[in-house]
């Protein structure tokens, strides 16, 4: 009886040593996952701190020089060139302000999970053409060129599409603003639109610096820049990419980041056709995205 009692013991406190390696184990595993956690919100809060550094100084830098000129432009007589001059560099600030702008008011809206839909049918060519014209200033400031394929489809080479115009342009002028920021002066960034089965396929490509496999992630992530730092020489504050795949998201779609490190990058966007609740029988072409539309040259 006593030996039986013992092999009752012994298999007792094995089960038990047992229960106290898996709890160890357990307990092991969740203080690593505390650790990660912990370390990304340090992370978080260290980005979000660089944020609000980098869009305190695109939002102060423009508007002091806007405020500056226009009292330049009150007080003093010039003469028509460098009113000219002075106006120019005003639209230019107020373009990159409004841009910044718009970015930050469509990222409150993802997060506060406030984005409506606006659907209609869309002139793809003429909305991709009103972009190129709000960005020619831009590019035209390093000698880049852009290019837009001209689709196949329809009989006069356009297509009409039913999707929201308004975040397919925030899409466009994102993606856009980014191929013109990182390119090689003097290149090109080329925009090709087409259909491909029942979805809209519009990709960008530019001929600058390329991004590294192992960063292609990372760019679509909020605050994310991998141009940082002291040595930073590119504006912008990691919202655009990320902003872009969230629209992209929220229209259905996909995008996808390729190119060769060195080369250059190409996104590509895929969005599926929308269905409204209602009719939909307007066609735009764009809608009042920016401050200045129409290509306003300078």
């Amino acid at each position: 009886m006593d030996k039986i009692d013992d092999n009752m013991l012994l298999e007792e406190l094995k089960r038990r040593f047992e229960e106290n390696a898996i709890a160890v184990s357990s307990l092991r595993a969740m203080t690593q996952n505390l650790e990660r956690v912990n370390e990304k919100l340090r992370q978080s809060e260290s980005l979000k701190s660089d944020f609000l550094s980098n869009i305190r100084n695109e939002i102060n830098n423009p508007l002091a020089s806007i405020m500056g000129l226009a009292r330049q432009i009150i007080d003093k007589q010039v003469d028509t060139e460098t009113l000219r001059s002075m106006t120019a560099v005003i639209y230019h600030e107020a373009f990159d302000l409004d841009f910044q702008l718009k970015n930050i008011f469509a990222a409150a809206e993802l997060e506060a999970g406030d984005m409506g839909m606006s659907i209609s049918r869309v002139d793809v060519a003429t909305l991709v053409r009103g972009q190129i014209a709000a960005f020619d200033h831009k590019a035209a400031e390093r000698k880049i060129a852009l290019v837009f394929a001209c689709p196949s489809s329809g009989t006069d080479g356009s297509i009409t599409f039913t999707t929201d115009p308004d975040k397919l342009q925030r899409v466009l002028a994102n993606l856009l603003a980014n191929a013109i920021e990182f390119n090689r002066e003097g290149k090109h960034v080329t925009i090709t639109t087409g259909r491909s089965g029942d979805q809209l396929m519009i990709s960008i490509a530019d001929e600058g610096i390329g991004i590294p496999e192992q960063d292609r992630r990372r760019v679509f992530d909020r605050f994310v820049q991998l141009d940082s730092g002291v040595r930073k020489r590119h504006k912008g504050h990691g919202l655009g990419l990320s902003i872009t795949k969230a629209l992209v998201e929220t229209l259905g779609g996909t995008i996808a980041l390729t190119g060769a490190e060195g080369s250059g990058c190409i996104f590509t966007v895929f969005l599926p056709e929308l269905e409204s609740s209602g009719p939909v029988d307007t066609t735009s072409g764009g809608g009042n995205e920016f401050i200045f539309e129409g290509g306003t040259q300078f």
